[in-house]
């Protein structure tokens, strides 16, 4: 069986966010998943995770919600900080 999910983040720092994870593309965080992470406009990021089961489907994406949004509160900590 194949899964596909896609979500759609619409934020003023998703080129920020998008950046910061790129990095992150180059693990293989499981062989039985994949990621792809794009930019759309300067203010939309576009998750999409194809897995082989609803195991590995969950898995990636409680990884990467997990990933964007730290990236998301350190940027608003940042914000905080500096202002």
């Amino acid at each position: 069986m194949k899964l596909f999910a896609e979500f759609t983040f619409e934020t003023e720092t998703a080129e920020t966010i998008y950046r910061a994870l790129l990095p992150e593309l180059d693990d293989n965080f499981s062989q039985r998943s994949a990621i792809d992470l794009s930019l759309e406009d300067a203010n939309k990021l576009v998750l999409r995770v194809e897995a082989k089961d609803v195991v590995s489907l969950r898995s990636a994406l409680n990884t990467w919600f997990r990933l964007i949004q730290i990236a998301q509160e350190v940027l608003e900590t940042t914000y905080e900080v500096s202002c």
